[in-house]
């Protein structure tokens, strides 16, 4: 009996010694693997590689625990990340060119998107009025614009409110005839199915939602890639403070890899994609009824890079933009589209 009491308690013992030998073995391998925190500026499709991204764990497969807030819009995104309160951001190209112009240490690391991912909604009524489809010629379509009633836009300045009048001024209108109404993003859908706004620009879903209830329709998907100026454009991107990057270095490129794989399954594996995305709590189908995301997905994908790579080309299309949208006011502030100053590639790597 004595010899049994024995047995029990060197198994017990052993149990107990295998137990605290994995508890620093799991506190270290969690110890091991950095957290980072990225905000974005705003929860819609044009941040579909990231969604992506997150759904099929690729933060982790790269090496890090990412943690993903939305901050409520570009500037309080790029101001959380000058202030280091959030390692990285995610939002516009152009508002990060007016940061640089206003002196905010920051620098894009990785592109998530290739075109401009607004979607230009008006009412279906003014569609129809003009007998115009998504199939209808782009001069035509741009030609209506400038007959618009009040333009919703999130607010002055945005480019929500900015590519209205580049895309008037491409077609020979006249921009400054243009009512806009400002009213911020969530209430832009309802104001256009409510009659009180003409149109708005913002990425998908939102117009998409207004076409999917009858009320609007997406007459120009920048996302298609129709536009030249607007295709082949880092629209969305992943930025940060220099010496953050310089200081975390495989931070950054695991961040920008696992950004960059998301949107690089948009090519080599769409429906994987768009199943990873149907998934994810942004989109899924209590977000999200069927027609609005396939609409929104098929006007977003297009948009996905093959990596997350950028050109001095890209940048020189951004920055015409905004100087061309009045976004840059003073013309002796334009900065350089040259690698180096806005944007570097030695984060990102290759496939």
């Amino acid at each position: 009996m004595k010899k049994v009491h024995k047995t029990h308690l060197r198994a017990i013992i052993l149990a107990l010694l295998f137990l605290f030998a994995q508890v620093p073995h799991v506190s270290a391998q969690q110890k091991a693997t950095p957290e980072v925190t990225i905000a974005t500026a705003v929860s819609n499709l044009a941040f579909a590689a990231l969604w992506v991204a997150e759904q099929l764990k690729y933060f982790e497969q790269e090496g890090v625990r990412a943690k993903i807030t939305s901050a409520g819009g570009g500037s309080p995104c790029q101001s959380a990340v000058v202030g280091r309160s959030v390692n990285f951001c995610a939002s516009s190209s152009e508002g990060l060119v007016l940061a640089h112009v206003e002196g905010a240490p920051l620098v894009a690391i990785q592109a998530h998107n290739s075109n401009l991912t607004l979607s230009l909604a008006v009412r279906k009524e003014i569609a129809d009025k003009h007998k115009l489809t998504r199939k209808s010629p782009l001069s035509a379509r741009l030609k209506v614009l400038s007959q618009l009633g009040p333009i919703g836009a999130t607010s002055p300045g945005a480019v929500s409110e900015q590519i209205f009048k580049f895309l008037v001024t491409k077609s020979g209108g006249d921009p400054s005839k243009l009512k806009f109404v400002y009213l911020g993003g969530p209430q832009l859908p309802a104001s256009l199915m409510n009659n009180v706004v003409d149109a708005f620009a913002l990425s998908p879903p939102s117009a998409e939602v207004t076409e999917a209830a009858g009320k609007g329709y997406v007459l120009i998907p920048l996302g298609l890639g129709e536009v030249p100026e607007l295709t082949g454009y880092p629209y969305e991107v992943l930025m940060a403070r220099p010496d953050y990057v310089e200081d975390n270095r495989k931070i950054a490129m695991a961040v920008a890899r696992a950004l960059s794989r998301g949107g690089a399954l948009f090519h080599t594996k769409p429906e994987a994609a768009k199943s990873a995305l149907r998934a994810h709590r942004f989109s899924n189908p209590s977000k999200l009824d069927q027609k609005v995301f396939d609409l929104s997905f098929d006007t977003v994908k297009p948009a996905m890079p093959r990596w997350g790579n950028m050109t001095t080309e890209g940048w020189k299309k951004v920055i015409n933009f905004a100087a061309g949208a009045g976004i840059i006011k003073d013309p002796a502030k334009i900065p350089s589209a040259e690698e180096g100053l806005l944007w570097t590639n030695k984060f990102v790597g290759k496939p």
